[in-house]
C-alpha cells in the first residue's frame, strides 16, 4: 500500500473544492449566483463558502479531498495524488533490521 506523507495529506485537506474544480475541471462548474455553484455532473451538489453538500445523497464535505473520496470514489492515496501530484505518494521502503540480518 502506498504511503502518504503527513505534510502532503495536510496540504491536500486544505484545498477547497471550488478552487480544485476551477483548476482541474472548469467545464464541470456551473455558477448559480454570488458564491454558489453546482456541478454539471451532479446538479444537486452545491458548493458555497468553502464547503459542499450533495443534497440528493444527504452528505457533504469541506474539501476537494472529501469530494474525490466521497463522490468520485477515489481511495485516499489516489485523491491525494490527484490534488498534490505524484510526489506526495511514496511506496513503502522495507529495511531489514540488524536482528533479522544476523538470523539469515
Amino acid at each position: 500500500m502506498p504511503y502518504i506523507e503527513a505534510e502532503a495529506l495536510q496540504q491536500a485537506r486544505r484545498v477547497d473544492l471550488l478552487s480544485w474544480l476551477q483548476a482541474n475541471e472548469p467545464w464541470n462548474l456551473v455558477h448559480i449566483s454570488g458564491n454558489n455553484y453546482c456541478t454539471k455532473e451532479h446538479d444537486s451538489l452545491k458548493i458555497s463558502n468553502g464547503k459542499w453538500y450533495w443534497f440528493s445523497r444527504g452528505f457533504g464535505g469541506a474539501s476537494a479531498l472529501d469530494y474525490l473520496i466521497k463522490v468520485k470514489d477515489y481511495t485516499l492515496p489516489q485523491a491525494v495524488e490527484m490534488i498534490m501530484g505524484g510526489a506526495a505518494i511514496k511506496e513503502p521502503v522495507f529495511i531489514m533490521s540488524r536482528l533479522q540480518s544476523r538470523r539469515n
